[in-house]
């Protein structure tokens, strides 16, 4: 009997102890998608024969706790499957940090960047602007050295020649500025 007792408490130590070393994965850790699109996000506990209750929060206050809707779908962790939540339809608005807390024990998180859809046309433009612009800058840069060229021997610069450089300048700066209305 006194075996029995002793070979219970030492088998219930074991068991207790290595509960308290269960670790907890969030699989992927980054998740980077377009709007529009589903993300499946995992909560995995290193011991899985552990039945778990799950929560999931979105930051790093953990005062909001996501529910199911049509918008999100939270998968609780049964003997075959992982508990997880599903993101239909991402927005811009979704990013951020998703945390799981499985039987009170959060998880490292999993970052969702999204990114919005840009049309083709756009994109093209804003490459063509970008070239004009870097033509401009090395213009003026190779007009600055021609200029400086030929005043290798320091003397005191002229009116006309501070001017000419002023209105160049003038003229680049406003032509970026109206560039960047235009696409931006």
């Amino acid at each position: 009997m006194h075996y029995f007792l002793l070979g219970s408490s030492v088998m219930a130590l074991i068991y207790l102890s290595a509960e308290g070393n269960i670790q907890l994965f969030q699989k992927p850790r980054f998740v980077g998608v377009k709007t529009g699109q589903t993300v499946k996000i995992y909560c995995v506990p290193s011991n899985l024969s552990l039945p778990a209750h799950v929560e999931w929060f979105k930051g790093q206050s953990y005062k909001d706790q996501l529910k199911n809707s049509q918008k999100i779908t939270i998968t609780e962790k049964s003997d075959k499957l992982n508990a997880s939540i599903t993101i239909k339809k991402v927005e811009i608005e979704d990013r951020g940090t998703y945390f799981c807390k499985l039987n009170g024990m959060l998880g490292p998180g999993t970052e969702l960047q999204v990114s919005r859809y840009s049309e083709p046309q756009a994109i093209f433009m804003r490459s063509r602007v970008k070239d004009v612009i870097i033509f401009l800058q090395a213009l003026l840069l190779i007009l600055c050295i021609v200029e400086n060229k030929e005043d290798a021997i320091y003397e005191e610069p002229e009116d006309a020649h501070i001017y000419a450089v002023s209105v160049l300048l003038h003229l680049v700066s406003s032509l970026l500025s109206l560039c960047w209305f235009t696409v931006g």
